[in-house]
């Protein structure tokens, strides 16, 4: 039973890591406009884009995380949301904080399986 509890726990803890900054940026970034790629970075086997756009006036420049699909193409235009309280903090809107935010959720809730799983055969057994 403690093998449930354990990986329950370590699957509910990666899950949240992963998932609640992601819900919190949905939550929190409500400012919308167009961006370009300017730079593509890699280091052999993953990319990020360098992004720059504007903002009341003022121009922001900022990165996504790295990835192993190189989606990003430079000179391209994208969709840049951003905090409206703090316009520096900014994502691209498909670079893949959606997918993040789901498989982060399907590991709390695995978790949270596993850990109800082990409870339960420990009050059975």
């Amino acid at each position: 039973m403690a093998v449930f509890w354990i990986m329950g726990g370590l699957f509910l803890v990666v899950g949240l890591i992963v998932s609640v900054p992601r819900y919190i940026r949905f939550i929190k970034y409500k400012g919308q406009t167009t961006g370009r790629v300017i730079k593509i970075e890699t280091d052999g086997q993953s990319t990020r884009a360098v992004f720059e756009y504007h903002v009341c006036g003022r121009s922001y420049t900022q990165n996504t995380g790295w990835t192993s699909n190189g989606i990003f193409v430079e000179g391209n235009e994208c969709s840049v949301i951003y905090n409206l309280k703090k316009p520096e903090a900014s994502y691209i809107k498909k670079s893949g904080q959606l997918i993040q935010c789901v498989v982060g959720t399907m590991f709390v809730i695995v978790g949270a399986a596993s850990i109800f799983a082990g409870t339960l055969l420990n009050g059975i057994l």
